[in-house]
């Protein structure tokens, strides 16, 4: 959630849009500066993006309808939390839809589309050598890039949340050295759909999916630990 100042101390930005208040709390959910469970304090994001309270509210409620945050009535609004038990079924859902973005993808995406692909997987190479926080940002842009590249809406508005909850819960339940959605698997996968391997793409996917989920320790006591933060008082961002 980029808060840059302006170039001037006597400049004022402008009031950010709702949709870019929106996308600046989906960067920061996703880069882990906006931890699970964490208090997002409506009062301090206007002030920090300079904008009205209820610009930042309708942003906040867009991301309660995704199941990215969360209500509670005389607390207000927190980073989504999600069980075990949620983890296991959007894990489930991603496994299968991935599945048929990658045999979809093989049917339409075409020499163009390819090098798309390839750019983004030289930009995800950049990033996981530098170390960059926005790492799992990109590499979940990946499979949001792949199921555009299919042009199907629909398949793309199933993807998008399911990619950006997965990620809440990859911050939740990592191990501290937990494997990344690594460049080389993303690799494989444009191979085989420049190939046109449909069969091959699907279970390349899935196993890709299967790698990232199974590293992750996946308990109610690490769901618990998050209960660390002070989300009472939100003192520490924004």
């Amino acid at each position: 959630m980029s808060t840059d100042a302006p170039s001037s101390p006597h400049e004022k930005p402008e009031a950010l849009a709702e949709e870019l208040v929106y996308d600046r709390i989906v960067d920061a959910l996703i880069d882990k500066r906006l931890r699970p469970g964490e208090r997002l304090n409506e009062a301090k994001l206007a002030t920090a993006f300079n904008t009205p309270r209820s610009r930042v509210r309708r942003a906040l409620n867009r991301l309660t309808a995704e199941r990215l945050v969360r209500f509670e009535m005389h607390r207000g609004a927190f980073v989504s939390l999600p069980s075990v038990k949620e983890a296991y079924d959007i894990f489930e859902t991603r496994l299968h839809i991935e599945a048929a973005v990658a045999r979809i993808a093989c049917e339409r995406i075409d020499a163009s589309g390819i090098a798309t692909l390839r750019q983004h997987l030289d930009l995800e190479h950049q990033v996981f050598e530098e170390r960059k926080p926005s790492v799992n940002r990109i590499s979940g842009d990946f499979h949001l890039l792949l199921a555009e590249l299919t042009g199907n809406e629909e398949l793309i508005a199933i993807v998008r949340p399911i990619i950006r909850r997965f990620c809440i819960i990859q911050s939740l339940y990592e191990r501290p050295s937990g494997v990344l959605c690594l460049t080389h698997e993303h690799q494989s996968l444009v191979d085989m759909i420049e190939a046109g391997d449909a069969e091959g793409a699907a279970q390349s996917m899935m196993e890709h999916c299967r790698h990232i989920f199974y590293s992750l320790e996946l308990s109610e006591q690490r769901r618990a630990e998050a209960n660390i933060y002070d989300i009472a008082t939100d003192t520490r961002h924004h």
